[in-house]
């Protein structure tokens, strides 16, 4: 077999505990593009802006989002939908709104609040249409539940949204929040360019670097690292992807010699990330 020869760009994404790595060709000459028409995307562009959403909410979750901190999905009785407007813009405005309201009451309390909204019309495992309703996934300080009743400090959270009723789960903790994001991208609706989801500034963002290499060999998981949903090897659909979750360090560990005390200021944890 004939050695792949070239440029290639290794990007590392290290979004919490979880690191991602991509392995890129670099073109030597810019490739000549037609004009882009907005909108006008096939299915295969499609799915593929759908994983690439899925991987984005993932990271931002991942570098946010811990245990207890809440995913509610507000939903919309008939008086309120109608009242509304019934679209799904209608619904998304609505849940802006919602949030602007929770924001608003723990800044008085002194609690600030990080948030993602995602509007739904679609069931994810069938791609039906169904009624409008909103993901929001808010850090979790000021929210408790007992006695069947959601709430925020002493309010009761459906009285806040007063459109209809607040299901809620509390997150556990994860290292990776893949899952979640995936279902939640899943009820996004198939309108090329639409943007899945909206997240509120102070969000941290992931750690992104860069380097190139010369070898388009495949990238391997470090030793003892944990495999995580993304991973993928494809040549042809230059997909050259591994995410995981790093060994954990001994802290019996004694830092010594040179190879230790290199992989103790780089901070890689004796992460061996081979080409």
């Amino acid at each position: 077999m004939k050695k792949e020869e070239g440029l290639y760009m290794v990007t590392t994404i290290i979004s919490g505990k979880v690191k991602e790595r991509r392995k890129s060709r670099l073109m030597r000459r810019p490739s000549k593009r037609g004009g882009r028409i907005r909108g006008n995307s096939s299915e295969r562009k499609i799915e593929g802006n759908r994983e690439y959403a899925v991987l984005q909410l993932t990271r931002t979750l991942n570098c946010n989002m811990k245990a207890n901190d809440v995913w509610l999905t507000l939903t919309f009785s008939d008086e309120a939908l109608t009242a509304c407007g019934g679209t799904f813009e209608d619904a998304k405005a609505e849940a802006k709104k919602f949030v602007d309201r929770v924001v608003y009451r723990r800044k008085k309390q002194g609690v600030v609040t990080k948030w993602v909204i995602a509007p739904s019309e679609i069931d994810g495992e069938t791609g039906e249409l169904v009624r409008p309703h909103v993901h929001v996934i808010m850090n979790g300080e000021g929210f408790s539940f007992a006695d069947g009743v959601l709430r925020l400090f002493d309010e009761d959270v459906e009285k806040i949204w007063g459109k209809g009723s607040v299901d809620v789960q509390f997150l556990r903790h994860q290292d990776d929040y893949y899952p979640l994001a995936k279902y939640i991208i899943s009820q996004s609706r198939n309108v090329p360019d639409e943007k899945k989801y909206s997240v509120s500034r102070n969000m941290e963002k992931p750690v992104v670097r860069r380097e190139i290499v010369h070898s388009g060999a495949q990238l391997r998981l470090p030793t003892g690292a944990t495999e995580l949903p993304g991973t993928k090897y494809d040549p042809e659909k230059g997909q050259n992807i591994v995410r995981y979750v790093p060994r954990k360090k001994n802290p019996a560990r004694q830092v010594g010699g040179h190879k230790e005390m290199t992989l103790s200021k780089l901070g890689e944890e004796g992460d061996d990330d081979g080409l």
